[in-house]
């Protein structure tokens, strides 16, 4: 993985919430400044679903539409303090999203979302791109993962070469094709005074967010084949013979609302959301479309263990130009998994 950069580069930088251009790439962010390459950054939520440093900094309990819109502002004023400081060589734009809707946005195929992305990518015209690992438990990051993918490949840019980062992962040394960017002392210091502009997030996470200036950046680049990795769950993910086989490592508890989450894009059908619900019994499951509930397909769940085994027919939407599967069950804050891409060639 090259972290070289020229005047004539135009990086695209894709951030969930203001925070992560400088906990992520606080110091890729000087390395583009200092190769003379331009960039744009895309902020596309403005973090105001933050409700607990809320609660705390303005000793309140209730937070209604206006108390989280006006925190949202404040959060992105802090990015542009954060960007100013790192010495940003490029614009940001705020796209204004809402915070923890991203993963409702790419289930709902909302085309307003995959619209502005692909207008963004389309009038940038990026020669490399800086966006979320689909290893990241927050749903904000690993669901902008894939519509990031979807877009990129609607704009005919999949090829581009990608460094993909993650903030919030268990084991993250397991993550195939990383590289670590090493920062001097004072690239490191340079970062330190960009994460501490978000003083809005520093009154419950201090410590931890200043821990983020440590000496190296780890990115990730695409691999192969993903091998598996305990946030995926997925270690099985291919299509055979007009099938979706999937083999899911379960939780010791499901719990409620437990779902494999299928986000499929075709060249006849368009973009096909699906859920299979789990309930931790071997048989025939129905398959739904999420947007409508109506049942699609039925599909083989055997259980042994806290092993499953899917088979899900697809052979109606074939053939895909992106597929992903993601296992979901209800937690409070992060997902218990990322999405995994399934391999599906390329038509």
């Amino acid at each position: 993985m090259s972290f070289s950069f020229s005047p004539a580069d135009r990086l695209l930088l894709i951030m969930p919430h203001p925070d992560d251009e400088s906990l992520a790439t606080g110091g890729l962010i000087q390395r583009i400044r200092q190769a003379g390459a331009t960039a744009r950054l895309l902020m596309v939520t403005n973090g105001e679903n933050n409700p607990w440093p809320q609660r705390w900094l303005e000793k309140r309990w209730r937070i209604g539409p206006a108390e989280s819109k006006r925190w949202g502002a404040m959060r992105a004023e802090e990015a542009r303090e954060a960007l100013a400081r790192l010495g940003f060589p490029g614009e940001a734009r705020f796209l204004g999203f809402p915070d923890q809707g991203m993963t409702p946005r790419l289930l709902q195929a909302d085309p307003a979302t995959m619209e502005r992305l692909c207008a963004e990518i389309c009038e940038w015209q990026p020669t490399r791109v800086v966006c979320p690992s689909s290893y990241d438990l927050h749903p904000d990051h690993n669901a902008l993962y894939v519509l990031v993918q979807i877009a990129l490949q609607r704009t005919g840019f999949a090829a581009l070469p990608q460094l993909r980062f993650v903030v919030h992962c268990k084991r993250p040394g397991l993550i195939p094709c990383r590289a670590a960017l090493s920062l001097t002392e004072a690239e490191r210091q340079l970062k330190r005074e960009a994460i501490l502009c978000h003083t809005t997030q520093m009154v419950l996470s201090r410590k931890r967010f200043a821990a983020y200036a440590r000496p190296q950046e780890v990115f990730f680049e695409p691999a192969p084949v993903e091998p598996f990795h305990p946030n995926l769950r997925i270690p099985d993910a291919f299509l055979n013979a007009g099938a979706l086989n999937l083999g899911v490592t379960l939780p010791p508890r499901l719990g409620r609302g437990a779902a494999i989450w299928i986000a499929g894009e075709s060249p006849s059908k368009g973009s096909l959301r699906w859920r299979l619900p789990l309930s931790g019994a071997t048989g025939k499951v129905s398959v739904e479309e999420i947007a409508t509930g109506r049942p699609l397909a039925a599909a083989t769940v055997r259980i042994a263990g806290q092993v499953a085994r899917i088979k899900i027919p697809v052979a109606s939407a074939a053939p895909f130009s992106r597929l992903f599967v993601k296992f979901h069950r209800r937690t409070i804050f992060l997902d218990d998994a990322g999405w995994r891409e399934v391999p599906v060639g390329r038509s």
